[in-house]
């Protein structure tokens, strides 16, 4: 994929002073489309963006399938477009020069389309999407969040993402009113020991934290704190009776809870015009 990623950038400059017509006659299912999507306005400049920094010169690098993967991902990222255009719109439109070029050309649309050029799961484009089109009305926005926030999308599945779901209050529903953890694991077809493997992967992605690692770092502190007074107590004349430690329990099955980091990705893979 980096070898592909970096045709892409370099591209992308002469692909932006040409337009895309190379692209869409060679790929008539996007020239389709785009056109029928009806695209306007700011989010039209998004959406030529998106479709003329993947073109030319790179599809005969890579394989057929990976080109029919390509039209089906950027297919389903033009019908969200148009689902949301008028948000995308009215946010672009609130953004400074600066920001706004960097959504419609600059690097959050790299970082985003990075994220789902090779995307195999066509839920996940979605997500993306949505994430791509929230983070234009989201406060605080610095690049190495966007950055961080799509090479993480990239790297997470969808059962990643509906695991999380279930530890932060299900932020979207996908359909799924009553979605539970027994649900997941009938329809899933995964066990107890996939389930928790998840987790500890959210975990190291700093999306969940292990309650009996929370506990594990808290009974340490408390072991530092005890030997810092049994050293003050041989220094000094006065000898104090100390205090054992107080331990939390490590129980044998573990149990997580969502991040801040966590909850901010499941807000900003929400539906666009879903409350928060």
């Amino acid at each position: 994929m980096g070898e592909l990623v970096e045709k892409v950038k370099d591209a992308s400059l002469a692909i932006v002073e040409s337009g895309t017509e190379t692209v869409l006659d060679n790929l008539p299912k996007l020239s389709a489309a785009l056109t029928q999507a009806g695209l306007h306005g700011a989010a039209s400049v998004v959406a030529d963006g998106v479709v003329g920094a993947v073109a030319p010169g790179v599809f005969g690098a890579v394989m057929g399938y990976k080109v029919r993967r390509f039209e089906r991902n950027v297919i389903e990222l033009i019908s969200e477009l148009s689902a949301s255009m008028d948000k995308v719109n009215e946010r672009l439109d609130r953004l400074d020069e600066n920001q706004r070029r960097k959504f419609s050309e600059g690097m959050y649309r790299d970082a985003f389309l990075d994220s789902i050029v090779n995307e195999n799961e066509p839920e996940k484009v979605a997500y993306c999407v949505h994430a791509f089109i929230n983070a234009m009305g989201e406060e605080g926005v610095s690049d190495s969040f966007m950055v961080a926030l799509f090479d993480d999308l990239s790297r997470l599945s969808r059962l990643d993402i509906r695991v999380l779901n279930l530890h932060g209050g299900s932020y979207f529903t996908e359909g799924r009113t009553d979605d539970d953890y027994n649900r997941l694991i009938s329809e899933e077809g995964i066990d107890e020991s996939q389930c928790r493997s998840i987790r500890q992967k959210l975990c190291r992605f700093g999306l969940l934290q292990s309650k009996n690692e929370e506990k594990r770092e808290q009974n340490l502190e408390e072991v530092q704190e005890a030997l810092s007074e049994l050293i003050k107590n041989l220094n000094s004349n006065k000898i104090k009776k100390l205090h054992d430690p107080k331990y939390q329990r490590i129980t044998r099955s573990d149990s997580y809870a969502i991040t801040p980091l966590g909850r901010r990705y499941l807000r900003m893979m929400r539906q666009v015009d879903e409350p928060e």
